[in-house]
């Protein structure tokens, strides 16, 4: 799969055999440095971030290349002047070699990327993808395991806002794999994002023993219309030690982090925990990506 000059927007760009050279190759830079001396990368971000702001930023200066970073597009950018999101890939493109860009707003990176003269990474467009965390948490199963075929991929939380679950549920397509979706009453999967075989529950406890994959994720409150709507599913679904107790010896535990309440810090020291791990893995499955990208 050759992705150079491309730009990535959805999780749908990808295949089997696409993925599978991705993870090898981001496993070549668990010990490899850069190749991508005097590249220049823009990060403008219309949302808050840490993980993936800052995993892009080490990943391209680990590839010998430079950053420019705004991460406060919505107040220190040419946008409070009401600049349209095209006009801003427009000029930007004419400044860097890449851009990754996340906005709260669904289709609103495709809007930048319509007019950007350079490849456009997608760092998470509203409630609807975020493709390289879907691409980092299958690596991080797929070196756990050592495959992502026949597993049974457990996943816990808010189910309809949360853009990871949806990334995730999109790449696993290409593999054989089923499905235990537990979420609160009204944050179910919606079922577009579903390929292949899936039951749902409201009891984790119920189904937990079943997954070799348990994947949490946090109550998307900034998708609500309100606080007081979010607040509904506060403690919802929480993953402790108690409940630990009932899962595989050999379950891995995803979360992409900022985690609320749905998984307590007893869980950290379980060695099935991997959540931490996933950011290092993300560095390189973004150096992986951006050397693909950029040639």
């Amino acid at each position: 799969m050759d992705f150079q000059g491309q730009h990535i927007l959805s999780t749908n760009q990808f295949d089997k055999d696409g993925l599978l050279v991705l993870f090898e190759e981001a496993k070549k830079m668990e010990s490899e440095g850069g190749d991508l001396k005097g590249k220049l990368m823009a990060t403008l971000f219309y949302e808050p971030s840490t993980r993936t702001r800052f995993s892009f930023e080490a990943a391209m200066n680990r590839l010998g290349g430079k950053v420019m970073s705004n991460a406060d597009m919505m107040e220190t950018s040419a946008h409070t002047k009401r600049e349209t999101l095209e006009d801003t890939g427009k000029v930007v493109s004419k400044i860097v070699d890449v851009i990754v860009m996340r906005h709260p707003e669904k289709g609103s990176v495709a809007k930048l990327a319509a007019k950007s003269e350079v490849p456009v990474i997608n760092a998470g467009d509203g409630a609807s993808e975020h493709p390289t965390q879907g691409l980092l948490d299958l690596y991080t199963v797929w070196k756990e395991k050592g495959t992502l075929d026949g597993l049974i991929w457990g996943m816990v939380g808010d189910l309809k806002n949360s853009r990871v679950f949806h990334s995730q549920a999109d790449l696993l397509r290409h593999f054989d794999v089923k499905f235990v979706l537990v979420s609160p009453e009204g944050l179910e999967m919606p079922t577009d994002y579903i390929n292949g075989e899936f039951r749902e529950s409201k009891d984790l406890a119920s189904v937990i023993a079943d997954m070799d994959v348990i994947s949490t994720n946090r109550i998307q409150e900034e998708r609500f219309a309100s606080s007081e709507e979010a607040e509904k599913y506060k403690g919802a679904l929480i993953l402790d030690e108690v409940m630990m107790n009932g899962a595989k010896e050999d379950a891995v535990v995803l979360n992409p982090l900022p985690r609320v309440d749905e998984i307590t810090v007893g869980v950290d020291d379980d060695p099935r925990a991997k959540y931490f791990d996933q950011v290092e893995n993300g560095v390189y499955v973004r150096m992986a990506l951006l050397k693909k990208v950029l040639g």
